[in-house]
């Protein structure tokens, strides 16, 4: 059986770019990474509030579902401007480097968005929702975002550079 999570060699990136921490190989890999992640942390950011808090609040509950749809129509609306087929199961390797639109603001704005449904976690707990979004930034800052940097880095080479240092990865940082 292969390990789920591999680490990851040096050889296969740009040489000045920090290494992911780990990707994942084999049956798990089949869902993005950043979607394990962002599932992990809004289902642990909910189990540390408590499900019966949270389904006990009609408004705080519909709060949260408001803020994941919001999230999925931002998905929906940055994956059309990046003219991704909607029914693709996988990415593929980037045709073109996307610096227009929304990716003016933002080097990773699905990332961003994702953050809404964990800030609505804040109406029931402002402490567990900063706790969530910090593991949230972190753990895909570290593994996620480092990957895509350097694919993005090995495929567009100085193009890339120039947006990354013009273009935050998230909205400030």
């Amino acid at each position: 059986m292969t390990m789920a999570i591999q680490h990851v060699e040096q050889s296969t990136y740009s040489e000045d770019l920090p290494l992911p921490l780990f990707e994942l190989k084999g049956p798990l890999a089949k869902v993005d990474l950043s979607a394990w992640l962002s599932g992990l942390c809004l289902a642990g950011g909910l189990a540390a509030i408590g499900p019966t808090t949270v389904l006990a609040d009609r408004f705080g509950l519909l709060v949260l579902g408001l803020a994941y749809v919001w999230f999925l129509v931002c998905v929906l609306l940055i994956q059309r401007h990046m003219r991704i087929a909607l029914s693709a199961h996988t990415f593929g390797a980037p045709q073109e480097l996307v610096s227009r639109g929304i990716f003016r603001f933002s080097r990773n704005p699905i990332y961003v968005a994702f953050l809404l449904p964990l800030l609505a976690l804040a109406y029931h707990a402002p402490v567990v929702s900063g706790m969530v979004i910090a593991l949230y930034v972190m753990a895909m800052n570290l593994t996620v975002i480092r990957k895509e940097e350097r694919d993005l880095h090995r495929i567009f080479g100085t193009a890339f550079i120039t947006y990354r240092n013009t273009v935050p990865r998230w909205l400030v940082l």
